[in-house]
């Protein structure tokens, strides 16, 4: 018996919110299957570039981290298979360091096997990311001074998102990364949706892809907003969050780095940059972005 028209109805709509629903949920399967085959049918190494935000303020003072972490796709498999087997280990469904490192949620260390977990685990996480990735970049700005350092030029221009500015520097970096090692197959990014400023992040980036000298430079086959779901968010909260704790309680203080925070710095070793825009740092930046952008926008 033919379904009334009705009912027809009801279930396309419900067919497309599911799919509005499944926009930003994308897991790691997927990850591997998107911009690997371009229009002319031969296979490309697309590299997988994953973007995390992550911050950390006190009465005094502020500091945000975008950290972008880039994979080839057999690297990102070797990656996410260990990755899991060490979140099983915990029973957990996904890992945030402020919860791994804190003892929270899924990551309490109740029992002498969950703390023995968590040595084991802290000493595996940075070699593990460190090894497979191909590059490692966390840039980071203190929001305060980022605004009121800023010219009224540059905020019409370029907008007052420290979020937004760190993304853009990452993909310009990675252009030049690109071309340092002959990597001519393009990048497809991901993002977590929901980040502070993600709107004007998503604006900005449409924005540059939009000039042709700009677009050929970074090479971006895609820039998915997602939710919580690929591993290599996390890797990159991890990278994030471990900056975030290095700048507000070390550096501040004069103290060396966390023996976790130095080992990963040390198996990453020349894959890890990190671009603090701070003071005289930041000024020039403010300089020498402005100048490159304005050539790249009129290399059309």
């Amino acid at each position: 018996m033919r379904e009334p028209p009705q009912m027809n109805w009801r279930k396309k709509i419900d067919a497309m919110r599911k799919r509005q629903r499944a926009i930003f949920r994308v897991d790691d399967d997927i990850v591997l299957l998107l911009d690997d085959v371009s229009a002319h049918g031969e296979l490309l190494v697309t590299a997988k570039v994953f973007l995390d935000l992550g911050d950390k303020r006190d009465a005094t003072d502020g500091v945000i981290c975008v950290a972008a972490t880039a994979f080839k796709p057999v690297d990102y498999k070797q990656f996410v298979r260990p990755w899991n087997r060490m979140l099983a280990g915990w029973g957990a469904s996904a890992f945030h360091a402020t919860d791994f490192y804190s003892g929270y949620e899924e990551f309490m260390r109740a029992t002498p096997e969950r703390k023995e977990r968590f040595e084991r685990d802290s000493r595996a996480i940075p070699k593990l990311v460190g090894s497979k990735a191909s590059r490692i970049l966390a840039v980071s700005f203190r929001p305060a001074e980022y605004i009121e350092k800023s010219s009224p030029e540059w905020k019409a221009t370029l907008g007052t998102s420290a979020h937004s500015m760190a993304v853009q520097f990452i993909l310009v970096s990675m252009g030049y990364w690109a071309k340092k090692h002959h990597h001519h197959d393009g990048f497809a990014y991901f993002m977590e949706w929901g980040d502070t400023d993600a709107a004007e992040v998503l604006q900005a980036v449409e924005h540059m892809r939009s000039r042709p000298g700009l677009k050929a430079h970074m090479q971006i086959k895609s820039f998915t907003p997602i939710e919580k779901g690929p591993r290599g968010l996390e890797a990159s909260d991890f990278t994030a969050w471990h900056w975030n704790k290095h700048y507000m309680d070390r550096i501040r203080s004069g103290h060396d780095a966390r023996k976790d925070f130095a080992a990963f710095m040390g198996t990453a070793e020349e894959k890890f940059d990190v671009a603090f825009l701070t003071g005289d740092k930041l000024l020039q930046y403010f300089a020498v972005f402005e100048e490159q952008i304005k050539e790249w926008i009129a290399a059309v």
